[in-house]
C-alpha cells in the first residue's frame, strides 16, 4: 500500500467520520415527537436510493464481473446486521439518552471487533488491548454517571425508558463490531458503492420488516411533516459517509479506518456544545468519558 493511497484512504475515512458526526443531530431533531422505527426505515430507504443513484454514475457491469457469491452473502450481511438491524437500536439510544451519550459507546465497536478476534482467531491479547480495554471501561463508567440529558417537557420519559436507551447503545457497538467485517469481505471483491447500495436496500428491507413487525409506540402514528426536512438532510449524510467508509477501506489499512471512525464522539461533542448545548447537557464528566472511551478504543485497535 503506497504513502498516496493510505493518505487518500485516511481523507476519506475522515470525511465519513465527519459526515456521521453531523447526520446524529439532524436525526436526532428527525426522532423529536415521531416514531423512530418510521424514522429509521424512512432514512434507511432514502439512503439507499441516494447510494443507489450515485452508484449507477460510477459503476458499470464489468464492476459485477467474477464476483462471488461469497461476497455477495457478504454484502447481504452487512446490511441485515450492520444497517437493518443495528440502526434500529442505534436511533432508539440517540432518541432515547442524546447523541453524546449514545455514540462514545456506539463507538466502542472497534474493540469489539479487536477482542472477538482475540478469541475466536486464537489471538493471545496484547498489552495495548489490556490497558485499551481498561481505558474504555473507565470511559463508559464515567459517560453513564455523567448527568443525564435534559429533554423537553413533552417529552419527559421515566427511568426504565433511558434505561434501554442504554441497552440499545450497547447492542449496536456489539451489532456492529461482529459485522465490520461483512463490510471489509465485500468491498475487497466488489465495487464499494455497489456493496453499500446492496448493503443498503437489504436493511431498508430490514427496517421496514421491524416497523411492520413492532406493536409498540415506535412504529405508532405517522411522521410529522416538520421531521422530513431533517430526514432528508441525515440521509444525505449517511449518503456522504457510507460509501467514503467503503473506500476507505479499499485505499488503507482497517485499523485506520475504524480509529478515524472512533474519533467521531469528539466532532460531535464539538457540534453538540454548539448546537445543543442546553439539551444535550454537556459535562466535564461527559467530556472526559468521551475522551477516554475514544483513547481505549484507538489503544485497543492499535
Amino acid at each position: 500500500m503506497n504513502l498516496e493511497s493510505n493518505a487518500y484512504g485516511v481523507l476519506l475515512g475522515s470525511i465519513a467520520s465527519a459526515a456521521w458526526a453531523v447526520f446524529v443531530y439532524f436525526i436526532k431533531r428527525a426522532l423529536m415527537n415521531a416514531p423512530v422505527l418510521k424514522v429509521t426505515a424512512a432514512v434507511t430507504t432514502v439512503n439507499a436510493a441516494m447510494v443507489t443513484i450515485i452508484a449507477i454514475g460510477f459503476i458499470s457491469i464489468d464492476d459485477f464481473r467474477g464476483v462471488t457469491k461469497a461476497t455477495l452473502a457478504f454484502a447481504l450481511l452487512a446490511g441485515f446486521f450492520h444497517i437493518g438491524i443495528a440502526r434500529s437500536f442505534y436511533y432508539r439510544a440517540i432518541h432515547r439518552i442524546g447523541p453524546n451519550r449514545s455514540i462514545p459507546i456506539a463507538l466502542t465497536y472497534p474493540a469489539v471487533t479487536a477482542l472477538g478476534a482475540s478469541f475466536t482467531l486464537g489471538e493471545t491479547p496484547t498489552l495495548s488491548i489490556i490497558a485499551g480495554l481498561a481505558i474504555l471501561l473507565v470511559g463508559i463508567t464515567l459517560i453513564v454517571q455523567a448527568e443525564p440529558s435534559r429533554e423537553p417537557e413533552a417529552e419527559a420519559h421515566g427511568a426504565r425508558w433511558k434505561l434501554f436507551g442504554w441497552i440499545s447503545a450497547a447492542i449496536t457497538s456489539l451489532l456492529w463490531g461482529v459485522a465490520a467485517i461483512f463490510f471489509k469481505k465485500a468491498s475487497l471483491n466488489l465495487h464499494p458503492l455497489a456493496t453499500a447500495a446492496i448493503a443498503l436496500w437489504v436493511g431498508s428491507a430490514t427496517a421496514m420488516l421491524l416497523m411492520a413487525l413492532d406493536r409498540g409506540e415506535e412504529s405508532r402514528g405517522p411522521i410529522p411533516a416538520s421531521a422530513w426536512r431533517w430526514i432528508l438532510a441525515a440521509a444525505v449524510c449517511q449518503s456522504v459517509a457510507v460509501p467514503f467508509y467503503n473506500f476507505a477501506f479499499v485505499h488503507t489499512l482497517a485499523v485506520r479506518v475504524t480509529a478515524l471512525i472512533s474519533a467521531q464522539p469528539l466532532i460531535v461533542l464539538v457540534l453538540g456544545w454548539l448546537f445543543l448545548r442546553e439539551m444535550e447537557n454537556i459535562t466535564p464528566r461527559l467530556v472526559l468519558g468521551a475522551l477516554l472511551a475514544v483513547a481505549g478504543t484507538i489503544f485497543v485497535i492499535t
